[in-house]
């Protein structure tokens, strides 16, 4: 495990003449523990050797001056928390060996403009991606089913996003306040939308909710300004009182 002490051992020599740390973490390290880079605004690159297999809660969180990290094929879990608040972080490439990613695992990184995410992850976490405010558009792998609470929340780039066929449960607030998303298309699979999912998309301008879908909840399109087509199945007309703002509830139509 490579601990805070141990930081400090293995990078004195990789300090640059800005005092910004450049981390080789040594090859003989299985696990990057819980916080161990936690707060350290001097690191700007960090290489992972082959070796790790795990990347620790909180791990490089607030690590306000990481620019560059490469993940290897052998890291299966990203913690929890684990690059939250890296403002300067752009990219990130998740490896397909990766099957969990941690709760808040990149939320609040407000430079990150571009993921690839593995078909190895089942669930995005609860706020993974909340406030990535540069996060354009992201595909969803197929291997995905879970789409957790606030994982996209006040990702206000963020205009396309693709969701899988996989996905049958799309968290509460998952996408509220992304305020540049126009179009979401929601497949048959899905059989929940939570409270507020999309409340606040203020460029929303249609949505189609599908047969699949069972629970619609409270909030789920209020203040989508922009709604002007809006289809639900019949049987969850009932819902609409509460997902819905008054003034469009009237240009619903049921299939």
């Amino acid at each position: 495990i490579y601990s805070r002490n141990e930081v400090e051992a293995a990078t004195t020599e990789a300090i640059n003449a800005e005092g910004l740390l450049q981390v080789n973490i040594p090859s003989s390290l299985k696990e990057i523990s819980a916080g161990a880079f936690q707060g350290d605004d001097r690191v700007v690159m960090v290489a992972i050797p082959e070796s790790v297999t795990t990347i620790g809660d909180c791990a490089f969180q607030s690590c306000k001056s990481l620019e560059n990290i490469t993940i290897p094929e052998s890291v299966t879990t990203i913690g929890d928390g684990a690059f939250q608040n890296c403002q300067s972080l752009a990219n990130i490439t998740i490896p397909e060996s990766v099957t969990t990613l941690g709760d808040f695992a990149f939320q609040n990184c407000e430079s990150l403009a571009n993921i690839t995410m593995p078909e190895s992850v089942t669930t995005i976490g609860v706020f993974g991606f909340q406030s990535c405010k540069s996060l354009a558009t992201i595909t969803i792998p197929e291997s995905v089913t879970t789409i957790g609470d606030c994982a996209f929340q006040s990702c206000k780039s963020l205009a396309n996003i693709t969701i899988p066929e996989s996905v049958t449960t799309i968290g509460d607030g998952a996408f509220q306040s992304c305020e540049s998303l126009a179009n979401i298309t929601i497949p048959e699979s899905v059989t929940t939308i939570g409270d507020g999912a999309f409340h606040c998309c203020e460029s929303l301008a249609s949505i189609t909710i599908p047969q699949s879908v069972t629970f619609m909840g409270d909030g789920a399109f209020q203040d989508c300004r922009s709604l002007k087509s809006i289809t639900i199945p019949e049987s969850l007309m009932d819902n609409c009182i509460l997902a819905f703002d008054e003034e469009v509830q009237a240009i619903i139509r049921h299939v």
